[in-house]
């Protein structure tokens, strides 16, 4: 099989399709939701408040233990492992550049969320077919320029090759960090095979920083924390973040998102690992993360979008509207691999 991930920007909401065979498991068995204990195997950016996770707890009369697996890929190589025989019910972070490899091993059971049709339909449609995975978030890279440094913001990613952004952006490494594979992901989709090499090969040359991950790069390198480049890979969410924590408050985001083309999105998803000892919990709690309570307090949490669009968020976070201009792009797992290979050959030789 040659599973297939379609990368598109939008306006708002960019598009991202991912088209495979469909389920190659079994549904889920109809269990009613009893047990004392619900296991999920989350990333270890996982986060929810007390009093949403206190709610289902207390509804099922159980507790939820949650087992941190690292990153993303992590959590999913880690299921991979034990498929069929798993170590938790439910696993969350699986996301639509990884759900592939964990259909193919069938990680997952097929179950079908109870709001899952008030899910956009352009989110549902980036997990194909399949229905072992239910989306619950979506987020985007971008750049985030620090507004103390009094620059202009760059208007495409071909400005950033120019003389006046030399040594002004750090970037992550695609091989060790998802925003920079995320990152790396849009400039393919901007400038197309071979032109994409020949984009790094210039930032290269334009003394462009690399790091191996998001938190060395916003805040050791990234000047609004103190280092010496005010341009940095990071997350159209980044400013209201900023703006949420800021001590003592502030008017305006000391961050600004800038937008220099078509932006990759990651949509997360959760599912029911096939052979979970509480299958019955286990759906009731991707349930519950669709509900109006979990949906609400997601910005707030982990700083990402929520898939249900009627939902309340906060003020501030007006500060994450982004917009972009459309651009897809076809590639398969081996083509992300090979991007990543010759990335590395053209930054780190």
């Amino acid at each position: 099989m040659r599973a297939k991930v379609v990368l598109v920007a939008v306006v708002t909401t960019a598009l991202l399709v991912a088209a495979c065979s469909g389920d190659n498991a079994g549904a889920c068995p109809d269990e009613s939701p009893t047990g004392d204990t619900l296991i999920v195997l989350t990333h270890d950016s996982f986060d929810a408040t007390d009093e949403v996770i206190a709610a289902f707890e207390q509804q099922h009369g159980v507790t939820v233990t949650f087992l941190q697996g690292g990153d993303a890929n992590q959590v999913v190589n880690r299921a991979i492992l034990s498929a069929g025989n798993p170590e938790a019910d439910v696993l969350f972070g699986v996301d639509n550049l990884s759900y592939q490899r964990a259909d193919e091993a069938e990680v997952f059971c097929s179950f079908t969320a109870s709001r899952r049709s008030e899910i956009p339909r352009d989110i549902r449609d980036q997990f194909g077919d399949t229905k072992t995975v239910t989306p619950t978030n979506f987020g985007y890279v971008n750049l985030n320029l620090d507004r103390a440094a009094g620059l202009p913001a760059p208007t495409s990613f071909e400005e950033l090759t120019d003389e006046g952004w030399r040594g002004k952006l750090v970037v992550e490494d695609p091989a060790t960090s998802s925003p920079g594979l995320q990152f790396l992901a849009s400039t393919v989709a901007h400038f197309g095979d071979g032109g994409w090499q020949d984009f790094w090969r210039d930032l290269r040359a334009n003394d462009v920083m690399v790091t191996d991950g998001w938190s060395d790069a916003y805040y050791t390198h990234f000047s609004h924390w103190g280092g010496d480049r005010p341009l940095v890979v990071s997350y159209t969410t980044s400013p209201a973040a900023e703006f949420f924590f800021a001590d003592p408050p502030v008017d305006l985001p000391p961050t600004l998102n800038v937008i220099p083309g078509p932006l990759f999105r990651q949509v997360e998803a959760a599912g029911v690992l096939r052979g979970a000892e509480h299958p019955g919990l286990a759906r009731a709690f991707i349930d519950h993360m669709l509900s109006k309570a979990f949906q609400s307090q997601i910005p707030s949490t982990m700083f990402v979008y929520p898939v249900i669009q009627d939902v309340e968020t906060p003020d501030w976070w007006q500060w994450a509207n982004v917009n972009v201009e459309a651009a897809e792009i076809d590639v398969s797992q081996d083509e992300i691999a090979g991007w990543i290979r010759e990335w590395t050959e053209i930054m780190r030789r």
